[in-house]
This record gives C-alpha cells, structure tokens and sequence, in this order.
C-alpha cells in the first residue's frame, strides 16, 4: 500500500504521529497508524454506501438502479462473519474469501486500471492455468511427432499458488452492519484498491522469486539469486514512424507466427510528457495535435514503469492468476474503536506467453514528431531565377 503524506491533512499527520512516537510496541503502532489512515481515506466511500443502503431501504426503485448483486449463499456466510470480527476471524482462525468475490474483484480491477487491462485473468481458486504463445500451428494429416512437439511447445502450464500478496483493509462497524450487498460493494472497492498497485508493479517488473515475472524480465534466464534477469533495453527506437518502429514489431510478431491488431506502449506518466506525447502527437494547420502513429497504438502512463523505460506490448499476451484468498485480523491492534484492521492475502502468479511479448526500449531516445513538408511544381534557387 503506497501512503502519500501530502494525501493527508495536518489533523491526521498529528495523529499518526502520535501513535507512531507513543505506542509502546512498534508494529502495533504501525497497524494502529495504518488504520487511521485507510479509514480517513476511504471515509468518503463508507459515507456514500450508507447513505445508498438507507434510501434503498424505503425506495425499492432506487435500489434497482444500484444494480447490486445477487449474492451466494457462499458469500453471504463470509460477510456474516464480519458481523462480529474479532470473534469470527481472528490471527488464529483465517477465513477463505469465496471465489466469486475474488473474480469479481479482479474484474473490477481490470475495469478500472488502464494497465490492468492488458493481462488476462484466471479464474479465482485454479491453481494450474494452460498458457500459450498463440503461435502454435495445426495441420491436416497424421499427427505425428514434429506436429506434437510443435504443439506442446506452444503450450506452458502457469503455476498460480506460488507468491503470496498481502495487503490492509479497514472494515468500519458502519459498514459491518449494513445489507450484505452493500458491505460487498465496500469489501470489494477497497480490496480492488489495496491489490490493484500490486498487481500493476508484478506485471511489469515482479522478479520472479517473490512474485510474478514482470514484462521488463525475460521468462528464460535467471540471476544468480533466482530473480529473472532485466531484458536488455533497445536504443534504436527514435519515434513511431513504420521504419522506426518495423524492428519491434517484428519481435512481437513472434517470427512471423503471432498477428497483432492492437499495440501498447507502457511508461511512466513524466516520460509520457517529455517524451513519448511529443514523438506522437504532430500540429495540423489550424493549430491542433492530432496522434500521427500510423498504428492503432494506445499509450498506458502507470507509476510502476521505471522513469527511462518503456515497453511496446499488446493486450492478451499476459496472464496472472490469485488463489487462496483469506483474511485475518489482528486484535491486538486498539486504534479505532469503531473499526477493524485486517490482513488480506492470496497467493498468485503470472507471466507473459514467451519473450517476445514485450520490447523494451529507451524512451529518452525518442525524438520530438516533426511533420514533413512536401512541395509541388519546381524550387528554383535565386541564382537560378
């Protein structure tokens, strides 16, 4: 979780502070400061759902339009836990989170971050998901060998449950006691929040050893400490003309075997200003910019691309998976009487379909897009005239 001092005001930096220098023992004092600041964070979010909840009491039009969901009987067992938390989920006794509330969660993720888009989902709780590189052939006749061993190579098997990612989560009574549906429209927008950042971070540059293989790293080589090694960073790309960009394009196309209809170009959101805006985007005669890419190109800025780097990808060629869902409250932690700190965490993984999915390149070598000039007829010079 990324906690932005300048987010906070001075009334809840004084607090934290406080708890920070007067708490006796240092890691309650850390969940009692987290706990303060998720709860004023997503204040706004508790005020809203309870005030959804208590017009849709009374106006069964309204709670039509809020399109809420129809829960499992699964699901609603898991958010009657909550009715009682420290009694019902405590450091001891971890509770599973259904697996219908983790898709959808990674639904809504996908829905709301730009760069999560990219990635394919598995389905919550599966441990092994079939992978490929999309470039597998097929072929009339007999199925002999070389046809299976060109099939098979196209295949991988990704082994979901084997990082695990934690992340805080606040449950205020306020919410606790509200309908089912609406502590699900809660739980669920707050996990999304907490495991979006971490997903975006594994899918572009997890390591490997403590997380998934990130599209900065290749799948085939690995450190001498077991993380995969950083792929190597082009210089050659200087703008997004055919030319220019053939040589990458050429990469994802995988030899040949893999057809790309739509690009991707991650980076960080100040490279997007200094560098990659100003190679994109040319001025017509009437004073505006229009995007001159000849390719259908869409530029994903995320804080989770290193500054200096960026990648051209395509949607579809990523897949991460979580599994093993749970939750955990520690009730030794005394911050807020009205709320409860808890520790969720699922075990997951991911990895792009081959190599060639992803080219990393300098993004400082792109030059601004200037726009060519064409003249027709003859140029005579004034010694010629």
């Amino acid at each position: 979780m990324k906690i932005d001092a300048n987010e906070m005001n001075k009334e809840l930096q004084q607090k934290v502070n406080e708890v920070l220098a007067n708490t006796e023992d240092k890691n309650e004092g850390v969940y009692e400061a987290i706990s303060l600041i998720v709860e004023a964070k997503n204040a706004d979010l508790v005020k809203e759902i309870q005030a959804e909840a208590e017009r849709a009491a009374s106006d069964s039009e309204y709670r039509k339009a809020l399109k809420l969901r129809t829960l499992s009987q699964n699901e609603k067992n898991f958010y009657e836990s909550f009715k009682n938390l420290k009694q019902a989920v405590t450091a001891d006794q971890i509770g599973a989170i259904p697996n219908e509330i983790v898709d959808r969660t990674l639904a809504d993720i996908k829905e709301s971050s730009n760069v999560m888009s990219l990635v394919n989902m598995a389905p919550a709780n599966v441990k092994l998901w079939v992978t490929g590189s999309h470039s597998g052939k097929a072929g009339w006749g007999a199925l002999t060998a070389g046809i299976t061993d060109e099939l098979s190579a196209a295949i991988t098997a990704l082994q979901i449950d084997v990082h695990k990612l934690s992340a805080f989560l606040v449950i205020p009574k306020g919410i606790r006691d509200l309908g089912y549906e609406f502590v699900d429209q809660y739980f669920r927008a707050v996990l999304a929040e907490a495991f979006q950042d971490g997903l975006e971070a594994g899918y572009i540059d997890g390591d490997g050893k403590n997380g998934p293989i990130g599209i900065l790293r290749s799948i085939s080589t690995t450190n001498s400490d077991g993380t995969n090694k950083a792929k190597n960073v082009i210089s050659t790309i200087t703008g997004f003309s055919p030319k220019a960009i053939a040589a990458a394009r050429k990469t994802l196309s995988n030899g040949g075997k893999r057809v790309i209809s739509a690009y991707a170009l991650i980076c960080n959101p100040e490279d997007q200003a200094e560098y990659v805006d100003p190679a994109l985007y040319g001025e017509t005669r009437d004073g505006n910019y229009v995007n001159k890419s000849f390719l259908p190109l869409t530029v994903y800025p995320t804080t989770n691309c290193p500054q200096g780097k960026a990648i051209l990808t395509a949607p579809g060629l990523y897949t991460m998976g979580l599994t093993g869902g749970s939750v955990m409250t520690y009730d030794q932690t005394k911050a807020l009487e009205d709320a409860d700190l808890m520790i969720v965490k699922a075990y997951g993984n991911g990895r792009a379909d081959d190599d060639n999915t992803a080219v990393v390149f300098d993004v400082t070598k792109l030059e601004e897009f200037t726009p060519g000039v064409k003249v027709k007829g003859t140029v005579s010079t004034k010694a010629e005239a």
